[in-house]
């Protein structure tokens, strides 16, 4: 029987540059996963534009008045709905382009096991945290190491429970999905089966793409980290020129704090140029 993928990919109408990047870097790249899109405020027109490509688009309306609760909400059960009908599916963001093909990802989640991206961050989900969120680990200490983003996550039929569970609880507050999903994949033992990929090699989180250690190049035509892992997406609003514009203040204050010299200063500006104009002929196509 042949494996079939998808895509889940939540927007909203000012995210519209980006999901197009997104969709061409997925043709760029040979995708043959299907895109289930929940597309909230768009167009009748727009829709049809998004199902130009020569892999299978299903969109899915959101009628819910709160664009959070209609999108970052509402793709987990978008997931659980879709979900039992692949092999694997992965949850992405439509700020997110693909720059390698990511298929051994889903042949790995489609074995059982969960692909995330580390948060490049250890977070302790003590005694507090479980009040917060009303779940007992058993401890009052429980210092985290697989802390991992919201996306992406490639994952398979046999664990979209913990995707249920996240969209059939209580929230904390309207837009509180990451520390939850985290949380909650600990009560459930999702770590014991959860490969968490560096960030710099999936999101770029934290600014991990920019950082001068980590900070992305491009070499034999690939998009590599500065340790030369290959990266596979990457993670922003590249085409929001007043966020692109907030990236040197932080970076530049980092490094000041960091006693970082001029040399890691360029290397911070030529990977921002380069995810910029990464981003740019993705879009462009």
């Amino acid at each position: 029987m042949d494996k079939k993928f998808a895509y889940i990919v939540a927007a909203s109408k000012n995210y519209t540059l980006g999901l197009k990047a997104l969709l061409n870097s997925l043709k760029v790249h040979g995708n043959e996963a299907d895109v289930i899109l929940l597309l909230h405020g768009f167009e009748d027109e727009d829709v049809l534009a998004f199902k130009k490509y020569d892999f299978r688009v299903i969109a899915v309306k959101s009628f819910d008045k709160n664009q959070v609760q209609g999108t970052a909400i509402k793709r987990f059960e978008l997931a659980c709905k879709y979900g039992v009908n692949y092999s694997a599916i992965c949850l992405l963001d439509a700020d997110m382009f693909i720059t390698a093909d990511p298929k051994i990802f889903f042949e790995i989640a489609s074995k059982g096991f969960i692909v995330t991206a580390s948060n490049g961050m250890i977070i302790n989900f003590n005694s507090d945290y479980q009040k917060q969120y009303n779940i007992d680990l058993n401890c009052d200490d429980y210092p985290y190491a697989k802390i991992h983003t919201t996306v992406p996550i490639f994952i398979s039929p046999s664990d979209l429970d913990w995707f249920q569970l996240l969209y059939d609880s209580p929230r904390v507050d309207s837009f509180d999905d990451f520390l939850f999903l985290n949380i909650l994949g600990i009560k459930l033992n999702k770590p014991e089966k959860m490969l968490c990929m560096p960030p710099y090699m999936f999101t770029g989180i934290h600014h991990w793409m920019l950082k001068p250690e980590t900070s992305v190049i491009k070499k034999g035509g690939l998009l590599l980290s500065g340790t030369e892992e290959q990266v596979y997406m990457v993670h922003g609003k590249w085409w929001d020129e007043p966020w692109i514009s907030d990236l040197p203040r932080v970076m530049y204050r980092y490094l000041k704090d960091q006693d970082f010299g001029s040399k890691n200063i360029a290397r911070v500006d030529d990977a921002t140029k380069l995810l910029k104009e990464e981003f740019e002929n993705y879009l462009n196509l």
